[in-house]
């Protein structure tokens, strides 16, 4: 519903500005660049997404988390 209540405002406003010529683009370039700059300062974290740290394990190849020992096969990490 979010993507809806902006998306169509904001397809019609980049419409309006594309077709008012040169000034209108660059408004348009200018707008998009500050959204995309909000957005990647606002946005989430790659750490705070991921969860803890993990690894591959150098015996069996198994992905678990970085600790002591493999979740599978219990060699040392």
């Amino acid at each position: 519903m979010l993507y809806l209540m902006l998306g169509i405002p904001a397809v019609v406003i980049g419409f309006v500005l594309l077709a008012m010529g040169p000034i209108g683009w660059f408004l348009a370039a200018f707008l998009g660049i500050a959204v995309l700059g909000a957005a990647s300062v606002f946005g989430e974290d790659d750490a705070e997404r991921e969860g803890p740290a993990r690894v591959n394990c150098p015996q069996c190849g198994s992905r678990t988390e970085a600790g002591e020992a493999c979740e599978y096969c219990g060699e040392p990490l």
